[in-house]
């Protein structure tokens, strides 16, 4: 599996809190049968978490080479979980986030509650300028969750979902898990990504259940499809197909 979402580079956002965690976080994703893994820690302006891209390749530079000491049969990519903002192509611009891998495809995060009013004018805006927003877990936005309809209008403009495994048990609760299963009846997502912070996370322990359950779902074509095959188009910068409701 490829992993497009994840926060194990150390000490930059609410991720990994030491090189010895971030090593922890990739020994146990590779045991669970992750190869790739992309790091995308926060970038969000006015917070903590604004990182530059200088800081973070030195970070990911020092983990591979950890990784490598090691033997770890895995392979380290950057990119950032971007919280939406008017500015994000500027800050491109200026090397402070990075898109997946350095390809066209832009991971994106919304407000939990409320959106933004100019929201969609921001992504038509990426969209204008040939990048692809990649939105992070929609299955926890309370506005999709209290109307799932309304996800079809950022399929349309060409933006693809990514789910988190972890919300077919209740990571982040019953509404999540409910749009999450919705999501993928409908083949509404493009990748399933961990969004794993740490050690401890219910991933580690909980995997086989959360793959059972998802085959439960989906078919393995499509669970290898979200996992794997457009995973490995965004690294190397390929064109993905939108899907729009069950087409």
């Amino acid at each position: 599996m490829i992993d497009i979402h994840s926060h194990v580079i150390n000490e930059i956002d609410d991720g990994a809190r030491s090189i010895e965690e971030s090593i922890t976080i990739l020994k146990k994703m590779s045991e669970i049968g992750f190869t790739h893994i992309i790091a995308t820690p926060h970038y969000i302006s006015g917070s903590d978490y604004t990182c530059n891209n200088y800081e973070k390749y030195y970070r990911l530079i020092k983990l591979n080479e950890r990784m490598k000491q090691q033997n770890f049969p895995l392979h380290l990519y950057l990119g950032n979980e971007n919280f939406i903002e008017p500015y994000l192509l500027s800050l491109l611009k200026k090397n402070e986030i990075t898109t997946l891998n350095g390809s066209h495809y832009l991971l994106v995060e919304f407000p939990v509650a409320r959106p933004m009013n100019d929201l969609k004018e921001i992504l038509f805006f990426i969209r204008s300028k040939g990048y692809i927003p990649i939105i992070a877990h929609p299955e926890r936005y309370s506005y999709f969750q209290e109307n799932p309809l309304q996800l079809l209008d950022y399929l349309k403009m060409g933006c693809l979902f990514q789910g988190n495994f972890s919300n077919i048990v209740e990571k982040y609760g019953t509404k999540a898990k409910k749009l999450f299963i919705y999501m993928l009846k409908n083949n509404q997502y493009h990748f399933l990504a961990s969004d794993v912070h740490h050690d401890n996370d219910i991933l580690f322990e909980e995997m086989k259940k959360i793959k059972k359950s998802i085959l439960k779902i989906i078919s393995e074509e499509h669970f290898y499809e979200l996992t794997y095959e457009n995973p490995l188009k965004v690294l190397k910068d390929e064109h993905i197909k939108v899907r729009i409701g069950e087409d």
